[in-house]
């Protein structure tokens, strides 16, 4: 009985530890702080795509958060976002105590050329099948 103890031990830490972490890669800065893109939380839904952001405050804001996820919806087509849902964090990289949980739907908004946010975009909406001709999603606004 106590042989296999120690083995699933093991197997429970091993397993619980790789499935909490998001693989988070850095995609610029916006209004002076980092963001990054968990590529790896990308759904996609009929013609939308959701993923994963990460904000990493230089300073600490009004609501003392230094970090912050949100997950945002793009509508791939026309071009648009809303947050889905957004967290507050008191550390960096979504560390210390959630300080803030909003999970209720923004209103949709236009993705401007140039943007960060277009760049999320462009990850989110060319994965799978929702590749488009070249140059459909780099299109500046007429």
């Amino acid at each position: 009985m106590t042989r296999w103890l120690p083995n699933f031990l093991f197997m429970v830490l091993g397993f619980g530890a790789g499935s909490a972490h998001a693989a988070w890669t850095y995609m610029g800065h916006l209004d002076g702080n980092s963001v990054l893109i968990d590529r790896s939380s990308i759904v996609l839904k009929k013609r939308n795509a959701l993923v994963w952001m990460l904000t990493n405050y230089s300073t600490v804001t009004s609501q003392q958060l230094l970090s912050s996820t949100t997950h945002l919806e793009f509508d791939c087509d026309k071009n648009k976002v809303r947050y889905l849902q957004i967290y507050g964090y008191e550390g960096q990289m979504q560390s210390g105590a959630r300080l803030i949980s909003v999970v209720q739907s923004g209103a949709w908004v236009g993705v401007e050329f140039g943007t960060v946010m277009k760049s999320f975009q462009q990850i989110a909406c060319t994965r799978g099948p929702f590749i488009r001709p070249e140059g459909v999603l780099n299109k500046p606004p007429k």
